[in-house]
């Protein structure tokens, strides 16, 4: 695959065009932006959070891609994906991620997913078992408590009042770690450059269906193996969260990365890839 040059996305090489490594699929409900990288290995899906988007994962991607093929996509309302108002849901988000897979000609992949992503990545492993090989919920969570509740939908009303500006430092506090508010400035800069490129309306309504998630019913039937990984310095779903979901997974193991928090696929990239090619090394 290219080396990182210039972009805004620093995986892809060439100018900051939106046609330069990407594909749009056509599926139901309206268009999903996706990349590609790498020609050989298993197949990953990396899907972003909320307010994320592909572009995300363009560290760890550097480091995945020689051994792996990736597919990377745009949740729908997010990124370059098509935005309708809402609503929106994990069960529509997988079920996009169902038809993109189809469209992208992926027969099996290893299905990882950030925070809420973490959510629908479990609903897809549940649902097409034969398409899931393995699961990678990073900063999982099966259900919001009644605050993390109160507090999304008190951000998703500010979204709509304020626009992202009148979000994103609490988003960002909340996101990464310690470690990366010290010791990575530019990385802090631009998480927080991403999140303002959100279109509100479509934002908030995204986060309204994080309030909604629900997936605990359909943990039972999820039957792949299961890597949860989570930064050490956690504050959405710390390591209580992660053990109560590793109980209800049958075939699932641990694993916590230090100096990193919500994202460490963005904090610590060498140290989550490494993780990641483990556990698929491992896979039946």
């Amino acid at each position: 695959m290219r080396a990182p040059t210039t972009g805004r996305n620093p995986f892809w090489k060439g100018p900051a065009d939106d046609t330069i490594g990407r594909v749009k699929a056509e599926i139901a409900g309206g268009p999903i932006r996706y990349e590609t990288a790498g020609e050989a290995g298993p197949t990953l899906l990396l899907v972003h959070g909320l307010g994320g988007s592909g572009q995300q994962w363009a560290a760890a991607a550097g480091l995945l891609s020689p051994v792996c093929r990736l597919v990377i996509p745009d949740l729908r309302g997010h990124g370059a994906s098509h935005k309708p108002a809402g609503p929106y849901s994990v069960k529509g988000w997988a079920d996009d991620l169902a038809a993109l897979c189809k469209a992208a000609g992926v027969e099996r992949c290893v299905a990882v997913g950030a925070s809420v992503a973490g959510a629908i990545v479990l609903q897809l492993a549940a649902e097409h078992p034969g398409l899931v090989q393995g699961v990678i919920p990073v900063g999982g969570f099966p259900a919001l408590g009644p605050a993390g509740k109160e507090r999304m939908t008190q951000r998703a009303a500010a979204a709509e009042a304020q626009g992202m500006a009148g979000v994103v430092e609490g988003i960002l506090a909340g996101a990464l770690g310690s470690t990366t508010h010290a010791t990575k400035p530019d990385l802090v800069a631009s998480v927080r450059s991403g999140l303002l490129e959100n279109e509100p309306r479509a934002y908030a309504a995204a986060t309204r269906a994080v309030v909604a998630v629900d997936v605990q019913a359909s943990l039972a039937r999820v039957k792949c193996p299961a890597l949860l990984v989570f930064g050490v310095e956690e504050k959405v779903a710390p390591l209580p969260a992660q053990a109560a979901l590793k109980k209800a997974l049958p075939h699932a193991q641990l694993r916590a990365i230090p100096g990193a928090g919500h994202l460490p696929f963005l904090e610590q990239p060498g140290a989550f890839a490494a993780a990641v090619m483990e556990f698929v090394a491992g896979l039946p």
